[in-house]
């Protein structure tokens, strides 16, 4: 399906669920573009691994929140972007996300990153479905194929700070009030998947010390119910 623009053009596909209906190239000037027009790189998993591996030679113990903020910015640009374009794909140029199904909504931004390479994720929203959650406030993001934690498979600790500043970003922006976000636990743990807890930021507080105490995901549940 597409959907006709004023101007002649054509806004593109509401789903696409392949690269080559996602991804345009542009051999001449080798140059990479996404769906919407979006500036795009292809890199590899080494690429990735130096990337982080370098940022904290440099840096030190700051390098994950640096990777975190980078991931909150991105996110809070990136649904500018994003709630326009719902804004008139689905909302007629009048609805904006907020008033949106949000588990429509999140579903509908994750999967472009599907397709881009940053890994599927399953999300359990803190609503009238999942009381447990609702009555804590928290939201759980489970994420399999992480793009970091690939990379770094033997880690032995937590690295995904830049996807747990996305999802804090994300969250932040569709409720309007501010979400922290903490990695429960990693794939480069040697964990099948990455697991993130989303959350007010004094909620998240508290998750970080009880996981730096060895505290379990389930574990961390219990505490701060």
């Amino acid at each position: 399906m597409t959907i006709e623009v004023e101007d002649g053009g054509f806004r593109g596909y509401h789903n696409y669920y392949v690269p080559e209906e996602f991804f345009k190239t542009d051999p001449e000037n080798g140059a990479i573009y996404l769906q919407d027009g979006e500036r795009a790189a292809k890199v590899s998993e080494s690429f990735i691994n130096g990337l982080h591996l370098g940022i904290e030679e440099e840096i030190g113990d700051t390098a994950s929140l640096l990777m975190y903020e980078t991931g909150q910015q991105w996110a809070m640009q990136d649904m500018k972007r994003f709630n326009e374009k719902m804004r008139h794909e689905y909302g007629g140029g009048k609805q904006d996300i907020w008033q949106m199904n949000k588990k429509f909504v999140l579903e509908s931004w994750w999967w472009p990153l599907t397709i881009q390479g940053f890994g599927g994720w399953r999300v359990t929203l803190g609503d009238k479905h999942n009381e447990a959650l609702q009555s804590k406030g928290l939201s759980i993001v489970e994420l399999r194929n992480s793009a970091v934690a690939q990379s770094m498979a033997l880690a032995g600790k937590p690295v995904c700070h830049m996807y747990a500043g996305l999802f804090a970003g994300v969250f932040s922006f569709y409720d309007r009030e501010e979400r922290g976000c903490i990695e429960l636990q990693c794939y480069a743990m040697g964990n099948d998947v990455c697991k993130f807890l989303v959350g007010s930021q004094k909620q998240m507080n508290a998750a970080e010390f009880w996981t730096k105490e060895g505290a379990t995901a389930t574990e961390v549940l219990e505490k701060l119910g």
